[in-house]
């Protein structure tokens, strides 16, 4: 269990519940929490490389959180919740925390005043009472198991995952599915565990079915890169990774009542301009970097102790893994530069937006994605491997397909799918 994070969080919402005035104070609170989540970085051992790396960027969104719960806003007084009737801050302290780990439990502020609008996909209308929406949320749940089984098996028995080669070495198409192999396990995990926590929540009547929204958007919506981010992939922590930049003009008080009853309220909001939206954009995916490089910045560690208990630091040159993920992400800005240029030619050369249209931004989206990725999964492939033998998996234990191949068909599917892959 991991207790400095358990402690940190605690803490940011200790701290926020206090509700300083001072700015001192709350330079103070955040450097505390942020002390103990880089102390933390050093300790993260699961046994599983990939899990210390997802752990690594769960502590940068929560060091991005902690900055903006503790400096940049006041939620207490900035934030509502859609049931609430008095404003937090007059609340007690025990209330007000209680208040805040409700909000901490909402990334996308679901039934908050800070929820983005247009972003989050709602509960389909026929999944909105209990038994259906449970028995939609079990289906998700066993089919994004299976497909988390899947990407596993195939990073587990892919020759490029067992050796020192690289993920572009076996072509285009195979080099597109094997980056994302890896975003794919990390998908399927983030779902299991919210269908898994929306059907306790809603099983138990703590909360109702509009409540629990599918962690994802749509992928049919993945035909630019900046809906596949915006609609698709960041909606969980789009919240997190907006705090810096320019934002649109709001009330800072949700209980001001006169933003709902001015004549003008229900007017269509202006376009804002587009440099101040690249601008945002740019500081969303900086921020990004940061929270994967937090990430590099524990595997390093776990590279470093391997290392040393192996008592090969002295045959074998270190690998520098911190920022590795950074060029990824730096990246992203400049592909949703090129794409906006060529769609603001299409408009004015008269094309407009269909089926074909959308299946050549599939084939961008997919494109640039294997391009500009296959550098950074090459060197967090390379740290996942240290410690292993030649030719073994990065996952350790057999998965549940190849279980049930095994006892029920009497098949071994390691041999056949690196036999397989090993000729494509």
């Amino acid at each position: 269990m991991d207790v400095l994070l358990l402690v940190a969080r605690t803490l940011l919402l200790i701290f926020a519940a206090l509700n300083f005035r001072s700015t001192t104070w709350r330079l103070i609170s955040c450097s505390v929490v942020v002390a103990l989540l880089a102390a933390d970085m050093p300790l993260i051992h699961t046994g599983d490389m990939v899990f210390d790396h997802l752990l690594g960027t769960i502590l940068g969104v929560t060091i991005l959180r902690s900055v903006r719960i503790l400096l940049l806003v006041r939620p207490l007084e900035e934030y509502r919740h859609e049931s609430d009737r008095v404003p937090a801050y007059r609340l007690p302290f025990i209330q007000r925390f209680l208040w805040l780990f409700k909000m901490a439990c909402s990334p996308r502020g679901i039934g908050w005043s800070f929820m983005a609008e247009n972003s989050v996909v709602p509960v389909d209308l026929c999944h909105r009472t209990r038994a259906s929406f449970i028995t939609s949320r079990l289906r998700w749940f066993f089919s994004h198991y299976l497909l988390l089984e899947a990407a596993t098996l195939y990073t587990n028995y892919n020759p490029v995952f067992l050796s020192e080669a690289s993920v572009t070495s076996q072509g285009f198409i195979m080099q597109c599915l094997n980056v994302v192999a890896f975003p794919c396990q990390a998908y399927a995990i983030l779902t299991c565990i919210h269908c898994a926590l929306a059907v306790v929540a809603v099983g138990a009547n703590l909360s109702e079915p509009q409540a629990w929204p599918q962690p994802f958007g749509h992928w049919k919506n993945a035909y630019t890169i900046r809906k596949s981010w915006g609609k698709v992939w960041h909606q969980m922590f789009r919240h997190d990774l907006t705090l810096f930049g320019p934002h649109r003009p709001k009330c800072n008080n949700p209980w001001d009542l006169v933003r709902s009853e001015h004549p003008s309220a229900s007017k269509p909001r202006e376009r804002e301009p587009w440099a101040t939206a690249y601008r945002r954009l740019c500081y969303a995916f900086i921020c990004s970097a940061f929270v994967h490089v937090c990430g590099d910045i524990v595997l390093q560690f776990r590279v470093w102790s391997k290392i040393s208990s192996t008592g090969a630091s002295g045959t074998m040159d270190t690998p520098n893994l911190i920022g590795y993920s950074a060029p990824y992400f730096f990246l992203q800005p400049v592909g949703v530069l090129v794409e906006d240029a060529v769609m603001e030619v299409g408009k004015r050369m008269g094309l407009r937006e269909g089926a074909w249209t959308r299946m050549v931004g599939y084939v961008w989206v997919w494109m640039f994605t294997g391009l500009s990725s296959a550098f950074t999964l090459d060197g967090l492939i390379a740290a996942f491997r240290i410690g292993q033998r030649a030719g073994e998996g990065i996952g350790a234990k057999a998965t549940l397909i190849e279980i049930i191949a095994d006892r029920l068909f009497g098949v071994q599917l390691a041999p056949v799918i690196s036999s397989w892959l090993s000729h494509v």
